[in-house]
């Protein structure tokens, strides 16, 4: 029989006899900014409570392997709060409180002298674990390395660093009095834990239960509040508010209350939720969220027919009875969700409130702004690796600003715009990641780039989208070609060699029907395509490309490659991007 066990993250890692694992059928650790962010956001309100421990959903481990346990669900998180661990470690040998920095330690890694057993509590996916391991030791001294032996280690650096950097810096200030208060909130924080020992429990477990369980505490108070007016048709609502959210209630009812009243603590969403209900009255308080979820429907969907209807629904015909501009709309949201991006979603929001209720209806400014917007965060956070809590009070100040529409719609998005644009990256930061992280290894970031550099100044000719995540299509119609064939490969023994094959700047976007019969030769290729413009598939930048590169076409090399990703990445700053 399965039974659940409430456990404490300390429970889990102090003195256990086992380590952790992640099995191969898991997917790479890739936790976002925004949950990290909503983590440590949660910790911090939790410290220095002592009656209210903080609860992170439901763990699974497949217990099949003695000493070995399986981590089914609950990776992203475990992984996580041990990186948090590390930078309270560092932080504690900082300011010499190496007793502390010690215990720590002892939660991260085991080391026996009697039994002679050493290593990390949890061997984390692939994808970090040499970094990973790296950093666990108590001895680092603080800096990444680009290397680890002869292995390169870049791309493990540039998924683990700004995790480590943003927790590090929010425990700056930090002296041994919040550190002991943060750690107990972090250690104390509880979990339901389900052991299982057979791959039919596994599995099936697995699919009955979510991420982090908080979306149903929320979502049950206030659903009792709600039918507690015994109205009959809040039912059908409900039930719609709950489908429109897809899975992710709590964050959605948080971003509601953000377009209107700004930013607020998440122990204090529910209380304020229910006042707002009793403050507008219980029927247009249900109404509006249902209209809201409506919106979030259609902002998560990547589909332009969801938000073309979303759109007519609030009766912005305007938008909805333009092609482009519904799919313009469509676009960002869709780049957002690429980038991981939600914390946006409300102040978007306000802002199409905004822009109804002005009645100018300046479309110019609505599209300027969703512009500036999506290229923030691209360059700031996909690219520069910036955590997005920079921005978290600029965007609440101004979701409530473009709600309540005490200025007009054209002075409300100057001033946002101008604010955001003192917030963009610097160039240097940009490009010298452009270059290392648009690779091959990210084919959907590679199909945007391009699509955005593609059709970056249309002049009025026809748009051709290479970035369209909402068709779920086995085959597409155009493909990634590499300059110089991946099949060469095999003549390169250095890692930072074989790495350049997959560099944004050896890269192509082609007609898939092309892409099956170029020859290996990059010369030879790109006669293929001056021989008939049928191959050219209407992508406007590969005419840019044959005529910047026509020197370089027979001696195609690394050089080369580097010399076209510094471009790419320099042209994406001062014009694709700009903001």
């Amino acid at each position: 029989m399965i039974r659940p066990e409430k456990k404490t993250i300390e429970g889990i890692l102090k003195g256990s006899d086992y380590k952790f694992s992640v099995p191969p059928y898991q997917r790479s650790f890739d936790w976002g900014k925004t949950e990290l962010q909503e983590l440590m956001d949660d910790l911090k309100e939790t410290k220095g409570e002592d009656t209210k421990d903080l609860f992170l959903g439901n763990f699974i481990f497949d217990i099949s392997e003695k000493n070995n346990y399986k981590i089914v669900d609950g990776q992203q998180r475990l992984t996580t709060i041990s990186i948090i661990l590390i930078a309270l470690r560092e932080h504690a040998k900082k300011i010499n409180e190496s007793e502390f920095a010690g215990e720590l330690q002892g939660l991260i890694a085991i080391s026996s002298a009697w039994s002679g057993e050493q290593g990390n509590k949890i061997s984390v996916s692939e994808n970090i674990r040499d970094i990973f391991e790296y950093i666990s030791n108590r001895e680092w001294d603080g800096i990444f390395p680009e290397k680890i032996g002869n292995k390169s280690v870049k791309r493990q650096v540039n998924k683990v660093k700004p995790i480590f950097n943003y927790v590090l810096n929010e425990l700056s200030s930090y002296n041994k009095a919040d550190l002991t208060s943060f750690t107990k909130a972090l250690l104390f924080s509880y979990v339901i834990v389900i052991e299982v020992e057979n791959t039919e429990d596994v599995f099936s477990i697995f699919e009955r239960t979510n991420a982090r369980g908080l979306d149903l505490n929320i979502g049950d108070l206030l659903k009792n509040y709600i039918f507690s007016y015994e109205v009959e048709a809040f039912e059908e609502k409900w039930n719609e508010i709950i489908a429109n959210a897809e899975s992710s209630l709590q964050r959605m009812l948080k971003y509601f209350w953000i377009a209107r009243r700004g930013h607020i603590q998440q122990s204090q969403l529910y209380k304020s939720l229910k006042s707002y209900g009793k403050e507008l009255g219980i029927e247009q308080f249900v109404n509006d969220l249902y209209s809201f979820s409506r919106y979030y429907k259609a902002a998560q969907s990547q589909d332009q027919d969801i938000v073309k209807d979303w759109l007519e629904e609030v009766e912005m015909t305007d938008l909805s009875k333009n092609e482009d501009y519904y799919k313009k709309i469509n676009r960002t949201f869709q780049a957002l969700k690429l980038f991981r991006v939600t914390q946006a979603y409300p102040l978007i929001y306000s802002i199409f409130k905004s822009y109804k209720e002005d009645g100018a209806k300046n479309s110019k400014k609505l599209f300027k702004t969703l512009e500036t917007i999506e290229n923030y965060h691209f360059v700031n956070n996909v690219i520069s690796g910036r955590i997005g809590n920079e921005v978290e009070k600029f965007y609440s100040n101004n979701s409530m600003k473009f709600f309540n529409g005490n200025e007009n719609f054209a002075t409300l998005t100057d001033a946002f715009n101008n604010g955001l644009r003192k917030k963009k990256a610097h160039k240097e930061e940009f490009v010298s990641n452009f270059i290392e992280n648009v690779t091959y290894e990210n084919i959907p970031l590679i199909n945007y780039v391009f699509d955005r550099i593609n059709n970056f100044d249309t002049k009025g000719g026809q748009r051709v989208d290479i970035f369209s995540p909402e068709k779920d299509l086995k085959k597409r119609n155009l493909n990634i070609e590499h300059i110089l064939s991946q099949n060469l490969k095999k003549q390169y023994g250095k890692e930072e060699d074989l790495e350049l094959f997959d560099k944004i700047g050896n890269l192509l976007i082609i007609s898939r029907h092309s892409n099956s019969g170029l020859p290996e030769d990059p010369a030879e290729k790109i006669k293929v395509f001056e021989s008939d413009p049928k191959h050219s598939a209407n992508l406007r930048y590969l005419h840019d490309f044959f005529k910047e590169y026509k020197n370089d076409f027979e001696n195609w090399d690394f050089e080369v490659i580097k010399k076209r990703s510094k471009n790419i990445a320099e042209n994406g700053y001062d014009q694709v991007w700009n903001f």
